[in-house]
């Protein structure tokens, strides 16, 4: 397979060392569209980035979630190298609440549980995402949160494995990332809440345009929670966001049992959401 078997149509979003297109096979006749993502070699070896290629790449081809985009092929030219991924035109979750600001209580639920199960199905393959963010979440054709973007996952971590490794967004960092003191799969429930507090509130928690302030709050400042927020949020948001990582929601050996359990998700049917 190569680039010449594609229809590009226009240009999707562009990345620090590549960019992503929507596309059509040209010998599709059903029209399906794709997305194309375009790594360009000389950026990926100049930035040290190739290891967070092949990660992409591994964990996409082994990942078949619903809630996980979808890899169709991967192919390479001596310049460049191509992930065929399935589109998602809601765009992504960022966007979102740049244009709603804040979701309503039932959305958040549903995302949320969506996010779970992917998460869930990760630690199940000893992969860690450890990059949940806004701009990491897309919306597939029927409103569905999509997690995308595994150039920072972390594979072979099982129940009591750590990584040392130092990686992530500055205002979605945990403080065991910032301590750099070693980090297990419950990073990503850290991450969970950040991401809930979020949609709900408009801002990620603790957050400071000053870095070095951010960082510091991240630590040690204190969790504002607007007394508009349900109990049940409240107490999942604090229990997720427990800067000790061993006390974290979610840390012990039943990983994503103990969240879904939680009075948040009273009212969800696990099984209707994994069948969408």
């Amino acid at each position: 397979m190569t680039l010449e078997d594609f229809e590009l149509i226009e240009k999707l979003g562009k990345g620090s060392f590549g960019s992503v297109f929507l596309v059509k096979k040209k010998d599709d006749p059903t029209g399906r569209f794709y997305a194309m993502k375009i790594l360009e070699k000389d950026k990926v070896f100049q930035q040290n980035l190739l290891r967070y290629a092949k990660t992409e790449k591994n964990v996409l081809m082994l990942a078949s979630h619903p809630f996980i985009v979808g890899l169709h092929w991967a192919f390479q030219s001596p310049s460049r190298l191509y992930l065929i991924m399935q589109y998602c035109p809601g765009g992504d979750m960022g966007m979102a609440l740049a244009k709603d600001r804040r979701f309503s209580i039932d959305t958040v639920t549903i995302y949320a549980a969506e996010i779970v199960l992917a998460l869930e199905y990760l630690h199940n393959h000893q992969i860690i995402f450890r990059d949940l963010k806004p701009d990491n979440v897309i919306f597939d054709e029927d409103g569905h949160a999509l997690l995308t973007d595994f150039g920072l996952s972390k594979q072979g971590i099982g129940t009591h494995d750590q990584s040392s490794s130092f990686c992530g967004s500055v205002a979605y960092l945990a403080p065991e990332m910032l301590r750099r003191s070693g980090h297990a799969r419950s990073i990503d429930w850290y991450l969970l809440g950040v991401l809930i507090y979020e949609m709900l509130v408009g801002v990620p928690p603790y957050f400071n345009t000053d870095k070095s302030k951010l960082f510091e709050n991240i630590q040690q400042g204190p969790l504002k929670i607007p007394h508009t927020m349900t109990p049940a949020a409240r107490t999942l948001i604090l229990s997720l966001l427990n800067r000790n990582p061993t006390k974290r929601l979610g840390s012990g050996p039943r990983d994503a049992e103990e969240i879904k359990e939680h009075d948040f998700f009273a009212g969800i049917n696990w099984e209707e959401i994994q069948n969408r």
